[in-house]
């Protein structure tokens, strides 16, 4: 009785049912991440953006303007990065393989 076969699309469909339940709060949370580096990306290019007017020739009422739309630009970016925990990134690949210097590679 153990050795029950179903067909793949009901199995699918069992397991499509079960990560909708238990996933959601994952995916909120991968939405949340996403937003956050979306509006990350575009203070970065505001401020990207700003400085290469700063290059330019401007008048004094101009720079003024860019001088402070680049520091709200900089204040809002860190606002959105104070809370967020740092990224951890797996030990890279290539650095496994190579080993270090000295040691006699097989």
């Amino acid at each position: 009785m153990t050795d029950i076969r179903l067909p793949k699309q009901v199995i699918d469909g069992i397991e499509d049912r079960w990560w909708s339940r238990f996933n959601k709060d994952r995916r909120r949370t991968s939405q949340r991440i996403d937003e956050r580096l979306e509006r990350l990306r575009a203070h970065r290019n505001n401020i990207g953006r700003y400085r290469r007017l700063l290059n330019t020739e401007l008048s004094d009422l101009e720079r003024e303007f860019v001088d402070r739309r680049l520091s709200e630009e900089v204040m809002a970016m860190q606002l959105l990065t104070a809370d967020m925990p740092p990224l951890v990134m797996d030990q890279p690949a290539n650095e496994q393989m190579v080993g270090r210097s000295g040691e006699d590679q097989p």
